[in-house]
C-alpha cells in the first residue's frame, strides 16, 4: 500500500507519503516481514530461524536462498492478555522471577511497584515452577501461586500458557523438518517481541517455548518496529522486503499434518 498519509486521516504534513508492508499469507503479515528484514535474514548465507511471540505466533527458517514461515493463534498470554494477573511490559510488569525455599522472589521493569506480571516473568515462572515441582510435568498446581498478596497464577492461566506455547513450538519442530534441517543445522535463532529484551532463553526452553539451544537464542526485541522503520526510511530495504514477501514460503502445518492436534497435544506438557 502505498499513498498520501492524509487519505488514512492521519494529520500529518499534507506532503507525507504513507507506506504498507507486504504480506505473506495466513496469519504471516507484513509484521513478520518486518522481523525477516530486520534481523536480516534475507540476506545470509546462514539458516537462521526467527521466532515472534505474540497474538499470533510467527515462526521463519530460512536464509537469503529459501525462507519458509508458519504462523499460530498464540492468544495473547505471553503478552498477559489472558492471564488473570497479567499486563504487558509496563514499567511495574514482573519480568524476571526466582523461587526459593517455596517463595517468589522478582524484579520489576523500571524497579516499579509491581503491578502485574509480563511474559518474560510468565516464562520465568512457569520454569521456577517446574524445577521447585511446585507444577508437575503435566502442567498441574495445587492451588494458585501467589507471588505478593494480589499477583497470582492459577490453573486456568497456565492452561493459556502450554496452550499457546505448544502450537508455537510444534511449528518449530515443523518448520525445520519442512526445510529438510534440525536444531543443528541452525545458526541463531531470533527472538522478537515486545518483550524479547527480558526474556531468560534458558527458561523459555526449559517450558519448551523455544528450541532446547538457548547459546543459539539471540534476543532482538521489537524487531517488527525496526523493520518498518527501515522499510519507510529507506526505498532499497523496501524492495528488498517486497523481493522477499513474493518468495517466502508460507505453510499451514494444521493443513499439512494429518496428526497435528496431537503434535500439539504432546507439546502441552514438559
Amino acid at each position: 500500500m502505498r499513498g498520501k498519509a492524509t487519505d488514512l486521516g492521519l494529520a500529518v504534513n499534507p506532503a507525507c507519503r504513507a507506506y504498507g508492508g507486504p504480506l505473506i499469507g495466513g496469519h504471516a503479515g507484513a509484521d513478520a516481514v518486518a522481523d525477516i528484514v530486520a534481523c536480516g535474514m534475507h540476506r545470509d548465507d546462514a539458516i537462521n530461524m526467527l521466532i515472534d511471540i505474540g497474538t499470533n505466533g510467527e515462526v521463519a527458517v530460512g536464509n537469503r536462498d529459501r525462507i519458509m514461515t508458519a504462523s499460530c493463534a498464540a492468544g495473547g498470554a505471553y503478552e498477559g492478555a489472558t492471564i488473570n494477573c497479567g499486563v504487558g511490559a509496563i514499567a511495574g510488569a514482573i519480568k524476571n522471577v526466582w523461587i526459593n525455599d517455596g517463595r517468589a522472589d522478582f524484579a520489576t521493569i523500571a524497579d516499579k511497584a509491581p503491578v502485574g506480571i509480563c511474559g518474560s516473568g510468565l516464562i520465568d515462572l512457569l520454569a521456577e515452577m517446574l524445577r521447585s515441582r511446585i507444577m508437575s510435568r503435566k502442567a498441574r498446581i495445587e492451588k494458585a501461586f501467589h507471588l505478593t498478596d494480589k499477583i497470582s497464577i492459577t490453573q486456568q492461566d497456565i492452561y493459556q500458557l502450554i496452550t499457546a506455547k505448544a502450537g508455537l513450538r510444534a511449528d518449530q519442530d515443523l518448520l525445520m523438518k519442512y526445510y529438510g534441517v534440525g536444531l543443528d543445522d541452525i545458526g541463531k535463532i531470533y527472538l522478537s517481541g515486545a518483550f524479547g529484551n527480558f526474556i531468560s532463553p534458558e527458561n523459555a526452553a526449559a517450558i519448551g517455548l523455544l528450541p532446547p539451544a538457548p547459546d543459539k537464542t539471540v534476543r532482538v526485541g521489537n524487531a517488527a518496529l525496526a523493520g518498518a522503520r527501515a522499510m519507510l526510511l529507506s526505498r532499497e530495504i523496501r524492495t528488498a522486503a517486497e523481493t522477499t514477501a513474493a518468495n517466502i514460503e508460507h505453510v499451514k502445518p494444521n493443513e499439512r499434518e494429518p496428526d497435528f492436534a496431537y503434535i500439539v497435544a504432546e507439546k502441552m506438557y514438559f
